[in-house]
């Protein structure tokens, strides 16, 4: 059970550094809610767990090598916030930030991703 934003967060980064598409259910499970909802520039809406697994496998078929990290500590209120993240490519790192909402069971309801630095 995930008892704060932090855990929350970086539960949700780790999970995208998963082998197969079953470890991605497993992990987004412990911090995706059932109908939550994510959104970046490449892709149409994607909707719960398995959306979200299908997702990070089809980026893992991609690009094999890639991993993320949580750049920055979540600042968040009233069951919103953002931070920032990094992903490690084969050649090159880039940044990027997410926009994120949550229930009172620290689960994410909403990832709204955008790539490059916040400025």
């Amino acid at each position: 059970m995930i008892t704060s934003v932090e855990e929350m967060i970086n539960e949700y980064v780790e999970s995208w550094n998963g082998n197969n598409l079953e470890d991605f259910k497993t992990a987004f499970a412990k911090c995706w809610a059932t109908d939550a909802t994510y959104t970046d520039p490449n892709f149409d809406l994607v909707t719960g767990v398995n959306g979200i697994a299908d997702l990070a496998q089809y980026s893992l078929e991609k690009i094999p090598t890639r991993k993320f990290h949580v750049l920055t500590k979540p600042d968040y209120h009233h069951y919103v916030g953002r931070y920032t993240w990094t992903v490690d490519l084969p050649e090159e790192t880039r940044e990027g930030f997410d926009y994120f909402e949550f229930n009172e069971d620290y689960q994410i309801t909403r990832i709204v991703s955008f790539f490059g630095p916040l400025n």
